[in-house]
């Protein structure tokens, strides 16, 4: 079941409710029954029933049921919201009651049970009362303009470092798309089996039933085992070091180097490293980790840079045109094989400057856009509505260099680990990062060790930063605080021990005591800090940058694409700490997924990092995934709090939510299935425009 992603309230939760049936009679009340209608339009009939009904009653002490006679008016509205029609009656009863005692031993009242929700909601931007109209949209309904970013980047090719694969914008698929409770419902595969399997590293595999008849964009045939294969063992930077996938560590973690290999032509097998509990949302979901399926056979006959410009998918949505970071131009598929799509043609558009497309937003040229969270309350007062699909992103800062593993973590404790002999981190000494290796690496002040100080060093760090300022000041209170790398205040398992208190005094003593005290020119030591751009993170960072300065740290910092950072995260030489919102970067994803594992392993190599390698972490991903009781899974998960809150390798700033503003005289509707990663909007074939 999809779920309508438009708000008009303040903080009302993201995760929609399931319906509900609810049936009962008693005098005075009303009665609200849900079930499907073949109908497409608003119609009203007023009748007047004759029924009998039961209710309980009270008589000495016991319950009895009463037959009672109701003459009851019924107002019968009947609307069409998507994707189910909806019957609404509206009772006013007038009853005639002749009481009947009879004997009941119990009375069972059916309803339907709602499928588990996984997910849980996050607050969203306020949306100020409507005071006027929005413009009438420059292009026809036929049509959607949807604001991007910075960058606008694709390829045909799976791993490719020029860009990701159009999977948001549903040009190409994955396995799994997600429902309205973030569970995985079946795209291009009929079924799945998890078999044992003593082949495989972790001893099971996935075997996945391709789905028959599905056509890839420019007669380049039918999607098979061949191009599933293909494709994810080209991205996976475990099977192909050369992959520079997104999400990269996760593959290695989950499959390492092993092959997929083709059963049959309609089937595939995927041998496991280690299992993961995420693995059919996060890792093949359509809004999980990046790396999709495209044509193995384009890429046989047309070569490789003509897929690197070509995205050849199996979406309801095909290219038209694409220029490196100027235009995606997209067309609706006639009759696809899941969803052919209500709008012909999706236009991105990359406006790097929020305030450009705040103005395209008011002249109507563009129809969606994510914004400024500040200037929400504005643009709702002008007419313009909220959507987003449930997902949100923290601002994490790594202390990059504190890789603390001495060899290559394995799952499996029988394995022999492979030593890691460079340390490169620790030639010298930097303040935030110790060594494990040398308790008395960088002379420590007495009562010390390496790493007993780099932690105080972090842990004041933290302590320096006022995160509900940064929340109030740059968010207007639609982010909210970030105390702990990759865990949310909102969700339900929270402990306020986790808290860190705004205290600048006390960092600045801890830094003291430390061994780091301020100079004549009141600077205690110097840091660079690498600020991400075009990902939200820019403003946050230079907010921190000036609270640490303040402090007496000699920041250094520079903004730059995340391209010129990456190779000293994949090289495991990362000594600057930044600012980002990869790794555990989804306030939105339960509490049970091991979610702070792969990106902060040195089990993840030669994958994405977050610039920390922790042997804990690897375990306890480890023991999550193995466990099949979801508190338990749970209880771990405190333990990774704990630990994080304690030692601070990376902590949290703040977290928001990410919405999308759209005009309401274009978008009727944009129903998106909830998103597990950090997109606002995806699947862009269930857009409905106003006609």
């Amino acid at each position: 079941m999809l779920r309508t992603k438009r708000f008009r309230h303040a903080l009302v939760p993201i995760v929609a409710a399931l319906a509900a049936v609810a049936l009962f009679a008693c005098a005075g009340e009303t009665i609200i029954q849900t079930v499907e209608v073949p109908v497409e339009r608003q119609v009203e009939v007023r009748v007047v029933e004759t029924v009998v009904v039961e209710k309980e009653v009270m008589v000495e002490g016991e319950k009895v049921v009463e037959t009672v006679v109701v003459e009851r008016e019924v107002v019968r509205e009947v609307e069409k919201e998507v994707p189910v029609e909806v019957v609404k009656e509206v009772v006013r009863e007038v009853e005639k009651e002749v009481a009947v005692e009879v004997e009941v031993e119990k009375v069972i009242i059916a309803t339907p049970t709602p499928g588990p929700e996984t997910f849980y909601g996050l607050p969203i931007p306020v949306a100020a009362p409507t005071i006027s109209e929005p413009p009438a949209p420059v292009t026809g309904s036929d049509t959607v303009v949807i604001r991007t970013g910075l960058e606008l980047r694709g390829s045909g090719i799976p791993g490719d470092p020029t860009g990701g694969m159009f999977t948001g914008s549903s040009v190409t698929e994955k396995f799994f798309m997600t429902d309205a409770g973030g569970n995985a419902v079946n795209q291009v595969i009929t079924g799945w089996d998890l078999a044992d399997d003593a082949d495989a590293i972790g001893g099971q595999a996935l075997i996945f039933n391709i789905k028959p008849n599905v056509p890839f964009h420019g007669g380049f045939g039918d999607l098979s085992a061949d191009d599933v294969v293909w494709a994810y063992n080209k991205g996976n930077p475990g099977f192909n070091p050369e992959s520079a996938t997104d999400g990269g560590s996760n593959w290695v973690a989950f499959i390492g180097d092993q092959p997929l290999t083709k059963i049959d032509d309609m089937t595939v097998r995927v041998p496991l490293k280690q299992f993961d509990v995420r693995w059919d949302t996060f890792i093949f979901g359509q809004s999980g980790l990046g790396l999709s399926i495209t044509s193995k056979k384009a890429y046989d006959e047309m070569g490789e840079d003509w897929v690197r410009e070509n995205v050849i998918g199996t979406g309801p949505y095909m290219v038209e045109e694409y220029a490196y970071d100027a235009t995606l131009q997209l067309k609706a598929v006639e009759n696809h094989h899941r969803k052919t799509p209500d709008v012909e043609n999706i236009i991105y558009e990359p406006i790097v400057e929020d305030a450009v497309a705040e103005a395209a937003l008011r002249t109507g040229s563009v129809d969606v856009a994510a914004v400024d969270l500040r200037n929400y309350p504005t643009l709702t007062q002008e007419g313009f509505e909220i959507i987003g699909a449930g997902a949100g992103s923290f601002h994490s800062i790594s202390f990059s260099g504190n890789y603390w593993q001495n060899s290559i973590y394995t799952p499996d404790p029988d394995d022999e680990e492979t030593p890691i002999t460079l340390h490169a981190t620790v030639q010298h000494h930097i303040p935030w990062i110790g060594d494990p290796r040398r308790d008395d690496f960088g002379n420590p002040p007495e009562g010390f060790t390496s790493m007993t100080r780099a932690a105080q060093v972090r842990q004041a760090l933290s302590f320096a930063i006022d995160r509900a300022l940064i929340a109030e000041v740059l968010f207007s209170n639609a982010a909210w605080v970030n105390y702990v790398y990759g865990h949310d205040i909102n969700n339900p398992n929270w402990q306020d021990k986790w808290n860190v208190e705004y205290n600048p005094e006390l960092a600045g003593r801890m830094l003291d005591e430390a061994g780091y005290p301020k100079n004549a020119n009141g600077i205690r030591f110097e840091m660079p800090f690498f600020i991400r751009i075009g990902r939200g993170d820019e403003e946050i960072g230079t907010a921190v940058v000036g609270m640490w300065r303040e402090l007496g740290i000699d920041m250094q910092d520079w903004k730059a694409q995340y391209q010129t950072y990456r190779p000293s995260l994949i090289g495991r030489t990362a000594t600057a700490p930044w600012i980002h919102s990869a790794g555990a970067e989804s306030p939105q994803a339960p509490w049970d997924w091991p979610v702070v594992s792969n990106a902060e392993c040195s089990g993840g190599r030669p994958g994405f990092n977050i610039g920390i390698e922790i042997q804990e972490l690897c375990q306890w991903g480890t023991d999550m995934n193995a466990a099949q009781d979801k508190q338990a899974r749970i209880e771990i998960r405190n333990l990774m709090a704990d630990f994080l809150h304690k030692n601070n390798p990376a902590i949290g700033t703040v977290a928001r939510p990410n919405t999308a503003l759209v005009n309401p005289k274009k978008i009727a509707s944009w129903d998106m299935p909830l998103s597990v990663r950090e997109a606002a909007l995806h699947h862009p074939e269930f857009i409905v425009t106003v006609r």
